[in-house]
């Protein structure tokens, strides 16, 4: 890795991958919503820069891509983080509109497959290049009341698996981190406490060690004993978990 873009990093998990590339030496960009946090972060990180970009907006994506291409040719890393969840309820009077619908799967998948798509071309220019895809362990097993999201990491791990088998042949190397419970501001708003959610720095320290090795599928903490659980028992595991939640 020698220039990096990460999406979704002007908070938890995105935050935390470019400070800690960042302290290694690596060249990161950062995108976001947030211009304001943005810039806070790259002041924080010297060499470090960053880009506006709402992965909900494929205009912005693909100008974004045109830009990347045009000023930062030596880009061979790409990591989709940006994220959101929401908690979807289809069973009332309340339903959900077709806008909140379209923006968590735009966000979380379909703005993904967008700017793979639209850097590909670059990535491939490079003599080693890296997309990192980061879904969920609720991709293997879904937690009813956040539907969409659960839907949109599940549809995130078979392109991510898809995306792997088309590369293989070239110098693109595809790789998906699936993480447990993470104590981030990703459930803000839903007034829900985290009692069982791994501390970020102990997740990063894991990814980190994980990065390291050629593994294709990074599963951290208790997400490996869920994909045993999701092929050998999976309506109990489904049932246990949305019991519990």
């Amino acid at each position: 890795m020698k220039k990096i873009l990460i999406t979704g990093a002007t908070s938890g998990i995105g935050e935390e991958l470019a400070r800690r590339f960042h302290s290694e030496g690596k060249k990161v960009i950062i995108s976001g919503r947030n211009e304001e946090r943005l810039r806070e972060i790259s002041s924080e990180c010297p060499g470090m820069c960053y880009v506006l970009l709402d992965m909900s907006n494929h205009r912005e994506i693909e100008s974004v891509s045109q830009f990347l291409m045009a000023e930062h040719g030596d880009l061979d890393t790409l990591i989709n983080n940006a994220g959101i969840q929401k908690k979807l309820s289809f069973d009332g009077s309340n339903l959900p509109s077709s806008q909140e619908l379209t923006a968590e799967m735009q966000t979380n998948f379909l703005g993904c497959v967008q700017l793979i798509s639209a850097l590909l071309p670059l990535l491939r220019r490079q003599k080693k290049a890296h997309i990192i895809n980061i879904s969920s362990g609720l991709a293997l097993v879904p937690l009813a009341s956040a539907p969409l999201y659960c839907a949109s990491k599940a549809a995130l791990h078979s392109f991510t698996m898809s995306l792997r088998h088309q590369l293989r042949n070239t110098n693109v190397r595809v790789t998906e981190i699936l993480p447990p419970l993470v104590q981030t501001n990703l459930h803000r708003g839903q007034n829900t406490p985290l009692p069982h959610a791994m501390p970020l720095a102990q997740f990063m320290d894991s990814v980190m060690k994980e990065l390291n090795k050629d593994d294709e599928e990074i599963l951290i903490g208790p997400v490996k004993s869920l994909k045993r659980a999701a092929r050998f028992l999976p309506k109990r595991i489904f049932k246990l978990m949305n019991s519990r939640a």
